[in-house]
């Protein structure tokens, strides 16, 4: 029996909600020990029989749930023949993905729901070399064929031989790596008054130390990884959860300021008043130092004779103004759609055309990273190193504050509703929803964009007035323009996402107010909430 041949009610007792698009994410209470113990002999059996590796990596965070599935993991992996690699404490996803580069021949899994509330959980997959899994993405399917291999049920061990545990931690590796490659070095931020925030989470270790080792005058809030998560959701963009730092940001005199999700993967930035930089504008500061190093790749032949051309993704979402900034400093540009997984193997895909980094306004940054920094004949891992990517920020933000508060100043040029979600509790009501905002604004000559420039789906829809598709150095933003960009999310349950932004106020009034218009009727029929 695969998954296609279940019936809905055995969907609903087996929680195959739980296979998303990019990982496997749900409610704990919603994975029995039963479950726990199907779901990873189904993953156990995928490794072995389809991807034919004998070694997993293991890695947790903070989450309440992480302990039991990791320890039903040690005991179950190992029949199947396996040698398992784990780092039994906390750590971040980025410091495990970090892990698996040291061990590019094995499998890794993830235990974590990233950003999600603390009732979540769930696990992030990589097949060898650190090659994301997805549903529909990967050998066999990736997560499709586990998914079928869960719902026959039928997975015992067949090894002879039972695999061995380890136990590696590779934390200084990874700081020393991280530290190296953004050039940051013992005085590189001697006295800069920095705030971090790691909500909980369970990147409060690295990104501490690092900075620490730096010479930051670091403040910290929430160090302690915690599962509760009594900050609030471990979430960024959350305005709740990080509202008491951004309020001492307003009265205190730091520099600049770091927000972590609950397994430190998104790194957030603020200015000094505390108001978000957007991911988007704070690559665009970054490029040339990424264009810097991957032009010293392509002159140590990396590329052979091909000349230095170097591409990059960037999120539907983005502000137009930061991608014309993205392309006047040295980068082609082009949109992709989010989802961490899909966005890892088009950078993995592209590699040797040159594609080298990503990011989503979401605050996840994405880059093709060398195994080895003084080897590039090992190869490069697309991957998300937000420790690399917050020590870079934090030698350029303290270098060159000028450019950043002209990048805030652009910002503030336009008028932008940051990305918000409403929560519908039947999933019914998505299509029609997202369908009806559609033509709303297409009735008002907004052109819908729904697919990449190779013609692949966006997962998305973006909708422009005033505005191309292909947006690069050369594309005239004065006059009027009007952005939407709406989703339904494939990492949560019922969650349609919104972004607008205008060249000017009422524009964005009016835009938000018509996608309201939609989704108050809903609430006020006890079908949705906002969240």
């Amino acid at each position: 029996m695969n998954y296609q041949q279940l019936t809905e009610a055995e969907r609903i007792t087996l929680n195959t909600s739980m296979f998303k698009a990019y990982d496997i994410r749900t409610k704990s209470e919603h994975v029995s020990k039963e479950l726990s113990i199907r779901l990873l002999e189904a993953i156990a059996r995928y490794y072995h029989e389809i991807l034919s590796v004998d070694t997993l990596v293991l890695g947790r965070d903070a989450r309440l749930a992480a302990p039991r599935l990791m320890e039903e993991a040690l005991e179950i992996f190992p029949t199947f023949g396996l040698d398992v690699i784990v780092n039994p404490l906390q750590s971040s996803t980025c410091q495990f993905y970090f892990s698996c580069m040291q061990h590019p021949s094995a499998g890794g899994i993830m235990f974590t729901a990233s950003h999600n509330p603390g009732e979540y959980i769930g696990l992030k997959l990589v097949a060898p070399p650190l090659q994301a899994l997805a549903l529909g993405a990967g050998p066999k399917g990736g997560i499709t064929a586990i998914r079928d291999f869960y719902a026959a049920g039928s997975n015992k061990p067949s090894a002879k031989t039972r695999g061995r545990v380890y136990i590696r931690r590779y934390l200084d590796q990874f700081i020393d790596y991280s530290r190296s490659l953004a050039g940051v070095h013992e005085t590189t931020l001697k006295g800069v008054p920095i705030m971090v925030d790691f909500l909980s989470g369970a990147a409060g270790t690295e990104v501490a130390e690092a900075l620490i080792r730096s010479g930051a005058d670091l403040t910290v809030r929430n160090l302690i990884p915690d599962g509760t998560f009594p900050a609030g959701e471990p979430n960024p963009i959350a305005l709740e959860s990080l509202r008491p730092t951004t309020e001492l940001m307003k009265r205190g005199d730091w520099a600049f300021g770091f927000a972590f999700d609950g397994d430190g993967d998104r790194m957030d930035l603020m200015d000094r008043h505390g108001v978000q930089v957007p991911p988007s504008f704070n690559l665009s500061i970054l490029i040339p130092e990424v264009r810097s190093y991957f032009e010293s790749v392509h002159a140590q032949g990396y590329w052979g004779s091909a000349p230095f051309n170097p591409q990059m993704f960037y999120d539907v979402k983005a502000n137009p103004l930061s991608i014309v900034l993205q392309a006047k400093a040295g980068m082609g540009v082009h949109i992709i759609r989010n989802g961490h997984s899909f966005i890892k193997e088009a950078l993995r895909k592209n590699l040797d055309d040159q594609y080298v980094l990503a990011s989503e306004e979401s605050a996840h940054y994405y880059m093709n990273f060398p195994y080895d920094l003084n080897d590039l004949s090992k190869g490069f891992a697309s991957t998300e190193n937000t420790l690399f990517f917050a020590l870079l920020t934090a030698r350029m933000y303290s270098q060159y504050p000028e450019k950043y508060e002209r990048a805030m100043k652009l910002q503030h040029s336009i008028h932008r509703r940051r990305e918000w979600p409403c929560h519908f509790f039947d999933d019914k009501h998505l299509k029609p929803v997202v369908s009806e905002v559609e033509r709303i604004f297409a009735d008002r000559g907004l052109t819908v964009f729904k697919e990449m420039e190779d013609g692949s789906s966006l997962d998305a829809t973006l909708m422009r007035k005033g505005l191309p598709l292909k947006i690069d150095e050369s594309s005239d933003l004065e006059g009027s323009w009007l952005q939407v960009a709406q989703r339904i999310s494939r990492s949560e349950e019922g969650i349609a996402r919104w972004e607008v932004a205008s060249s000017t106020k009422e524009g964005l009034d009016e835009a938000v107010g018509l996608i309201m218009a939609v989704t108050d009727r809903y609430v006020e029929r006890g079908e949705a909430k906002y969240i």
